[in-house]
This record gives C-alpha cells, structure tokens and sequence, in this order.
C-alpha cells in the first residue's frame, strides 16, 4: 500500500474509533450501528472485571458478555448503559493496515459510567480495546472488538 494511503487508512480508523465513544456517550444508537460491520464479534467479558471472570456480585454479571452481529452488539450496549451518564475516551491508537480493506488495532481506553442522576460513580475503568477492522463499500467498519482491564472500580 502506498504510504499516503495507509495514513489515510489510519486516519480513517482513528475517525471511527473516535466515533464509536461519541455515539455510544450521546446514546445515538442508529449512528452507532454504522460503526459495526453485519458479522462483528464484540467481547465484553472483561467489562467489569480485570480478567473477565468475576467471581461474584457486578464483576461477574459481564463474564458471558460476548455478542455477534451488528445489531445484536448494539441492542446489548444500549441495555448496558441505558440512559446512565457515560465518559468514554481513546487514546495512543496503534493501528496496522494488513491490507487495503483488513486492519487490527489496539486502543488505550478509559470510561467512567454514572447512574442516570450523575450523582454516583458506577464504574471507573482502564485498559485497552483490541480490534480488527473491514473496509466494505468504501467505509472501515470493527469486525472484531475485545476490551481488556488494567484497571476497573466498581461503585453502586
């Protein structure tokens, strides 16, 4: 791939990525599903827990949390975070173009979740969504999303 084209490419998931937080954070889940490709894979397991396998309590209610379809994945975040008041910030993309249309990634991430009030913190986390990416009629869209913890507190 030429060198232009691969920091357009990069550019281009860095926009979707950034995309993916803002729509998820203002709850604009029609947009949101334009993110996914048709056959995307999300796993969530490590949401509220470092490793994915929370032993009791809110840390293990996400250790099955893995969703295929773009619609699915979707439903399931709009489920998850409702209407409570999210922050969700990437950072230190670390992108690869494999192709012209295949990608894979690894994005620092933190998010903060509060109830729907904005008065209780509900969930702190860091760590780091590991993706794979499509180009499919001109669009780069996540194929694959896993999240990974360094770091999660959970309030309330």
């Amino acid at each position: 791939m030429d060198p232009v084209a691969r920091l357009i490419a990069i550019e281009e998931i860095k926009q979707l990525k950034a995309r993916y937080f803002r729509l998820m954070d203002s709850k604009q889940w029609g947009p949101l599903r334009d993110v996914f490709a048709d056959d995307a894979v999300f796993d969530a397991r490590a949401s509220l827990s470092i490793d994915g396998n929370g032993e009791s309590g809110r840390a293990a209610e996400s250790n099955e949390w893995v969703y295929s379809g773009g619609d699915v994945i979707v439903d399931f975040i709009q489920a998850a975070i409702g209407t409570q008041r999210t922050v969700h910030h990437g950072h230190c993309h670390e992108i690869e173009i494999l192709s012209d249309t295949e990608a894979r990634g690894v994005i620092a991430m933190e998010d903060q979740i509060w109830d729907e009030t904005g008065a209780t913190l509900t969930l702190h986390g860091m760590g780091h969504y590991h993706e794979t990416y499509g180009k499919d009629a001109g669009a780069w869209r996540i194929v694959n999303s896993r999240i990974t913890r360094l770091h999660v507190i959970l309030g309330e």
